[in-house]
């Protein structure tokens, strides 16, 4: 086996699933499939068991880790004690986020830290915001950012709220629907729809009435959603191509719309919001770094605001949130 190996069955044992020993490896999940089966075929024989919940170690798999956890271990102080020596020691701030959250004010603030602390190594994980309660609870992030309508309360975790940032609908430029004046919801979900497949309930009830209304009246993309996509970046990708429109929030829809090539809708209520906020462990506590991060974020959170209002009032668009 070699140390790759050792990593990848250490950390599948700890998350009890492929799915989040995946995230933590920085890798897709089919991937790990493939590479933990690769490694099960070198020993010849299985190292877990799937079950319902995840996966559990076998005979093989616990033999396999009680030799692994002290070997990674003992690599694990020769590489500091070695960085010491050459004094290139790198830490890693790790950033769990949703897709909305970090790529409007997430990626910004981890751009501003690049200067601000060049020791340290910037991670971004994006996840189905979803997810990241239970990530922060088992200690895959110090820290999540995520849309917060639909978070459950949690005594063990703390939750900072961001400015709501309103949200648009993007066309590529050209289409039908930009030339339109006066429409509905209704119209607009009559075309292909790019996004997210976990939306929030605050966003899904409306749009779930408009579909149906757009169905009674008539002509309708069948696929709804037409693509299931969680990058907002990589759903305004997909507009220049098709038909399909995508929402998203105005701070992502400005610098998207920069090169030309789509347009933002002029239709908009107030429940088209991403409303973002910061999710952290209670009691736990922020090394200096991460705290840095976080007045970052809260100084890219105020810029973002101040500049989506003045977007949207240039451009006709009710801001209200």
């Amino acid at each position: 086996m070699e140390i790759r190996d050792l990593r990848i069955v250490k950390t599948i044992a700890e998350h009890g699933t492929l799915v989040r020993a995946a995230r933590v490896l920085g890798t897709a999940q089919p991937a790990l499939t493939r590479s933990l089966a690769a490694i099960e075929a070198r020993l010849r024989g299985k190292l877990f068991e799937r079950t319902r919940r995840g996966v559990v170690l076998t005979d093989l798999g616990r033999t396999v880790m009680a030799e692994a956890g002290e070997i990674l271990q003992r690599l694990e102080r020769l590489g500091e004690r070695l960085d010491a020596v050459r004094g290139d020691q790198v830490r890693e701030l790790r950033i769990l986020a949703g897709p909305f959250v970090g790529e409007s004010i997430g990626v910004m603030a981890l751009a501003r830290m690049i200067a601000r602390h060049p020791e340290v190594r910037m991670r971004l994980a994006t996840s189905n915001w979803a997810e990241i309660p239970r990530a922060i609870l088992e200690r895959e992030a110090s820290v999540g950012l995520l849309a917060l309508q639909d978070l459950d309360e949690d005594p063990n975790l703390h939750v900072e709220r961001l400015r709501p940032q309103p949200g648009v609908f993007l066309v590529r430029r050209g289409h039908p629907l930009s030339r339109r004046r006066g429409m509905g919801l209704a119209d607009i979900l009559a075309h292909p729809l790019a996004f997210i497949g976990r939306v929030p309930r605050e966003v899904q009830g409306p749009m779930a009435e408009a579909r149906h209304a757009a169905r009674r009246a008539g002509d309708v993309h069948a696929a709804y959603p037409a693509l299931v996509i969680e990058s907002p970046t990589l759903s305004i990708a997909a507009l220049p191509h098709s038909d399909a429109v995508t929402g998203v929030p105005v701070p992502i829809a400005m610098r998207t719309m920069r090169g030309g090539d789509v347009v933002a809708l002029r239709w908009r209520e107030p429940w088209l919001a991403l409303r973002p906020g910061i999710l952290t462990r209670r009691g736990g506590r922020l090394d200096e770094v991460e705290r840095d991060f976080l007045s970052q974020l809260r100084v890219a959170d105020a810029e973002e605001a101040e500049k989506s209002i003045a977007w949207c009032r240039r451009n006709g668009i009710d801001p209200r949130t």
